[in-house]
């Protein structure tokens, strides 16, 4: 792979280069890679990879199984897309919040140009002309639209709760985001650039969309949470939660078709990526959770049921020798790309920093492409490993990942039993709770909505145990458990001015934050805008086995939707002026409108 060097000039505008470069003049070994998204070129001779954790970007000779060149573009990336004639490309990054053009030529990477976008950018494709791209901006809930030749914004549309993943029509006619949040697809007119239709999935954790070769369908993959206790016979009937294969018809009506995955027993974890072979006759999904690749033959004929699905994969397939075949990889496998040959198959491999090559017609893994990193996992990377693990769940349902999505939150609830009680609906008792982001986790203790773990090694404890039902970790895990999670950062406010100052309205709710009548500083102060106490808010529920709540930080509050203990407020708006409301908490008066106002300013500039 070539030397870092030979591209000092774009590399060096980077921090991600210069952590580069310094490694390699120092002799120390390479971060991973982490290659989390991939973009195929239309003749299957070049292969782009997104590298999260070095902040690069890969070109890849996949036939000959050789890095070509890589390049530093920015921080995490997260999504990257070819153009039809492969001269171009484009590059998003997650915790950048923009978009890097690449110029492609002799084999060689070079950054073009660069244009913010907005708040966590991922999914990314490019128009068959080459000249603009679109990116679904996760935080912002849009699809923005970037002239190339210019490198400007041109428009933003909005689609539904968190886009991740976008795909584009053959003829370009339809642009599709799969809102991973939001458990829709949002259809969009490129002409117009106007959302003509939304398509329900009930798809939680929406993931890689693709679309295959006549415009038919668009496919998706995603869990789906059934809402059920995490006891074991719950968990082994998908009761608790489960991972399906959806696809949405794009002429006509465009309701939703789903098929589970899951074989008793034996479940899939955390599906990522999505692919479709251009003769239709091929799907193939990767399970990051449970480090494998499934293939589903004679795809036209899978048994999807319209508007849903079982809560377990159908025995009739499982009965077709050959029908479904699952390819264990190791890792942790993301996005996926059909060859234009068809049968070969190439995965990207977050975990392993690599590139794998599948021969889909005989169920094998032919080769694997290092993209670079170290020889062996340092600490916190184990603990990366072990989070990602859905083998660890009771019959390999699910990972923590699943619940708490890159480290962050998928904004649903569950019923883990960690807070010593279950949800029955003949007691009348809501032991359902939201999963919390883990950004900051480290600092922000005691744990759980209850605050009666007061020891984080604990806490992992319990969710491999009593959450996931699986055996408990050992030491060594525990550590590198602990360690990850002491990684994960918020990425910058987007709700703040460049340099980091509030805006009017929210220096005002600043004041109104403080004030007596308000007083949210008395639980939600400090540095990390948490007091470490328990506190009776008035949301105690009469079955509860512990009294009071712990108040979360507060950090990153502009992304924590849906919001209180049980996500029963969609909004801030809708907690603040109900069931946490000042009235409601310090009984000492209600916020004007203005006020309001003012104060969510505040709190979303944390």
């Amino acid at each position: 792979m070539p030397s870092p060097q030979s591209s000092l000039g774009p590399i060096g505008r980077t921090l991600a280069g210069w952590l580069l470069l310094t490694l390699a003049a120092q002799g120390a070994e390479a971060p991973h890679r982490s290659p989390v998204a991939l973009s195929l070129s239309t003749d299957g001779s070049r292969l782009l990879t997104a590298n999260q954790t070095s902040g690069s970007v890969s070109l890849v000779d996949p036939r000959a199984g050789e890095v070509l060149h890589e390049l530093a573009t920015g921080d995490k990336p997260a999504g990257v897309a070819f153009s039809a004639d492969a001269t171009r490309a484009a590059v998003t990054h997650w915790y950048g919040y923009d978009l890097v053009r690449l110029d492609i030529k002799d084999d060689r990477l070079a950054i073009g140009g660069r244009v913010e976008v907005g708040p966590e950018p991922r999914g990314v494709v490019v128009s068959p002309d080459g000249k603009t791209a679109y990116v679904a901006v996760g935080v912002a809930n849009e699809v923005v639209r970037v002239d190339l030749d210019a490198m400007k914004v041109t428009g933003r549309v909005a689609v539904g709760r968190e886009p991740r993943s976008l795909a584009l029509t053959p003829d370009g006619s339809r642009l599709i985001a799969a809102n991973s949040r939001g458990r829709t697809l949002s259809f969009i007119d490129p002409a117009t650039f106007q959302v003509v239709n939304m398509a329900e999935t009930e798809g939680d954790n929406q993931r890689q969309l693709a679309i295959d070769s006549r415009g038919e369908y668009a496919y998706v993959v995603h869990m789906k949470n059934r809402g059920f206790a995490t006891t074991r016979n719950s968990i082994d009937q998908g009761w608790v939660l489960g991972q399906r294969l959806t696809r949405v018809k794009l002429t006509g009506d465009e309701t939703f078709e789903s098929l589970a995955l899951d074989p008793q027993g034996e479940a899939l974890g955390d599906v990522h990526g999505v692919a479709i072979t251009r003769d239709g006759s091929t799907v193939a999904v990767s399970a990051g959770g449970t480090h494998e690749v499934v293939i589903l033959g004679d795809a036209r004929t899978l048994p999807y049921r319209t508007g849903g699905s079982r809560d377990l994969i159908p025995g009739s397939l499982l009965r077709e020798k050959g029908r479904v075949r699952r390819i264990p990889l190791g890792g942790r496998p993301t996005e996926l790309a059909f060859a234009p040959d068809g049968p070969t198959l190439y995965a990207a491999n977050y975990l392993s920093d690599s590139v794998q090559v599948i021969d889909a017609a005989t169920g094998t893994l032919t080769k694997t492409i290092a993209l670079g990193g170290p020889s062996e996992p340092g600490l916190a990377r184990r603990g990366e490993m072990l989070f990602h693990d859905a083998k660890r769940s009771f019959n390999q349902w699910y990972s923590c990942n699943t619940c708490h999505s890159d480290g962050h939150t998928n904004g649903l609830d569950y019923d883990t039993l960690n807070d010593g009680s279950q949800d029955l609906s003949t007691a009348h008792l809501r032991s359902r709770k939201k999963a919390p982001t883990l950004r900051g986790v480290a600092s922000t203790g005691p744990w759980t909505w209850h605050g009666w773990q007061t020891s984080l090694e604990d806490a992992t404890i319990e969710s491999f145990t009593k959450s996931m039902q699986g055996k408990a970790p050992t030491d060594e895990e525990v550590k590198a458990l602990v360690a990850y999670l002491g990684t994960l950062d918020h990425p910058k406010n987007p709700n703040l001015a460049p340099d980091g100052s509030l805006t009017e309205s929210a220096r005002r709710g600043e004041d109104i934050y403080r004030s007596p009548k308000a007083a949210c500083n008395t639980c939600h102060g400090g540095a990390n805008l948490t007091d470490g106490k328990v506190h009776l808010t008035g949301l105690e529920e009469p079955g509860d086995a512990y009294r009071g709540y712990n108040p979360p930080s507060l950090k990153g509050a502009y992304d924590k939707a849906p919001y209180l203990h049980d996500g029963r407020s969609e909004t801030l708006r809708d907690a603040l002026k109900g069931p946490h409301s000042p009235e409601e908490v310090t009984g000492l008066g209600e916020l004007t409108e203005q006020e309001l106002d003012d104060l969510i300013a505040y709190v979303k500039s944390l």
